[in-house]
């Protein structure tokens, strides 16, 4: 894809992420296990890649479902619960006119969870059986409540693979 192609695309989807949501409801699902990075075949046939809009939370209009963006891809965040575990507040979450133009990367697990273990102060988000590290700066951008990590001992972590780090 050329840059030509690219600026209109990005630009469309950034005009509709101009408007923040205040609300906070959500819809069940059911979490769906799938690892943290989809190959880009698949997510290309269910919409495209977004890695510029990565860390952002949104919700279309007219729905519950709030999505976390990584590796370009929709996440969906199944319930408030896991929201409040992972997030601040909804303060950040921005309303976008539609979300079916961006890859569907499945669902975070349902309570999906901040660690870090005993011996490291390294935060990472546990989803789908992976361990994502979650630099400094991301727990900030991404608006992840720091006040809400758990510690865990250092073989629990070390047990899970390790996917892509959020920066």
């Amino acid at each position: 894809m050329n840059k030509q192609s690219l600026m209109p695309r990005v630009a469309v989807v950034l005009a509709t992420l101009g408007v923040v949501a205040a609300g906070s409801g959500f819809s069940a699902h059911a979490a769906t296990p799938q690892a943290p990075t989809a190959l880009a075949a698949t997510a290309e046939s269910q919409g495209e890649l977004f890695p510029e809009l990565n860390g952002l939370r949104i919700k279309a209009a007219g729905s519950d479902d709030i999505y976390l963006i990584l590796d370009g891809q929709r996440h969906l965040i199944p319930s408030s619960v896991t929201y409040n575990a992972l997030f601040r507040s909804t303060d950040g979450v921005r309303l976008v006119l539609t979300t079916a133009n961006i890859a569907d990367g499945g669902s975070l697990t349902a309570y999906a969870y901040l660690a870090r273990s005993t011996d490291d102060t390294t935060v990472y988000l546990v989803s789908n059986g992976y361990k994502r590290e979650i630099t400094p700066a991301a727990l900030d951008e991404f608006g992840f409540n720091t006040t809400a990590v758990r510690t865990a001992y250092p073989s629990v972590l070390a047990a899970l693979p390790t996917a892509a780090p959020l920066t």
